[in-house]
């Protein structure tokens, strides 16, 4: 292939699934399975799937706007975006810069980030990576003294909030992490330790103010 004719060729990624064949080439199995896969037989992963795909647009035409607006509140927070970055756990096995990369993207976007109680880089160091708003996500390992302390590191470092992840009593079974040799990342369960919660947040609101 002549280089005019490489400079005129169609690119080889056009849209986000173009991604997954590279990746998969790229990236070692056990950390693109990690990322690309699901719980079980994967049933709920297709279903997610499908219910964006049942998601249509319908364009209105002839219709006067004065300006095109996305911006949105959320929780007291002006966004520019409607949407939050979800919480992704060991983005740094997918990239260096992991999830202080990711919190600084969405400072510049403009929108919140939301970061994984699964981090690879420090929970104060990716608040000061965002221009914009950053969550905790919060599942409650090693019991009420650990939920207590990460809590307040949270709040020190500025945090503007905490996303409890109550879905997960038990870990599920994630079948390609099993096959490939991933320990699961969360045990125990989740609803037997929540009751505290309420109690803790409501004596760290009577200190601070």
């Amino acid at each position: 292939m002549s280089r005019a004719s490489r400079k005129v060729a169609s690119p080889r990624v056009v849209c986000v699934e173009d991604l997954l064949p590279l990746a998969r080439r790229r990236v070692p199995k056990a950390v693109f399975d990690y990322l690309d896969g699901g719980a079980e037989g994967e049933v709920t992963l297709r279903e997610n799937c499908r219910a964006f795909e049942d998601v249509t647009f319908r364009p209105r035409h002839a219709v006067a706007f004065s300006q095109c607006d996305l911006r949105t509140r959320v929780l007291s927070f002006d966004l520019a975006l409607p949407f939050l970055l979800a919480p992704v756990g060991y983005s740094r096995l997918m990239h260096p810069g992991g999830e202080v990369a990711a919190a600084r993207a969405a400072g510049k976007a403009g929108t919140a980030y939301i970061l994984s109680t699964i981090s690879g880089h420090k929970l104060e160091d990716v608040k000061a990576g965002s221009s914009g708003p950053v969550l905790y996500q919060l599942y409650l390992l090693g019991g009420r003294a650990a939920g207590e302390a990460v809590i307040e590191r949270a709040r020190v470092a500025g945090f503007a909030g905490l996303v409890v992840t109550i879905d997960t009593p038990v870990s599920g079974i994630r079948e390609r992490d099993h096959r490939n040799g991933m320990k699961e990342l969360i045990s125990g369960s989740l609803l037997q330790k929540i009751p505290f919660l309420p109690n803790i947040l409501s004596f760290r609101r009577s200190r601070t103010s």
